[in-house]
């Protein structure tokens, strides 16, 4: 969570809110819908995440991530030796539900 949200949550107490007037509460609540719902919807798409987007995806540290794909036990995808690693969103799910999505090699790697 962001230091400025958790400072405004800090800040909230009941109190605080009731003397909010209604019209700013739903203005508030509208622009916390849209935020929300884009929030959502980029969680739930199947996109590339770099090595760092994985690490998050899958809340793990560093050297176990590192570990996992030294030892192509976790689905990744690589232009060449050497090269970065990018991992799919789905595959990783798969993954971590135990599937059988399996460590692959791209020659060329192709945006979602």
């Amino acid at each position: 969570m962001s230091e400025l949200r958790q400072q405004i949550l800090a800040s909230l107490r009941p109190e605080d809110l009731e003397a909010i007037p209604e019209a700013t509460m739903v203005a508030l609540a509208r622009r916390l819908e849209w935020h929300l719902s884009q929030t959502v919807a980029v969680a739930d798409s199947d996109g590339w995440l770099d090595f760092d987007g994985a690490l998050a995806h899958l809340e793990m540290k560093r050297g176990t991530l590192y570990k996992l794909t030294s030892a192509r036990t976790i689905p990744f995808h690589q232009d060449g030796p050497g090269c970065k690693l990018w991992f799919r969103r789905s595959e990783l799910d798969e993954w971590r539900r135990g599937g059988t999505a399996r460590s692959v090699r791209s020659r060329h790697l192709k945006a979602a």
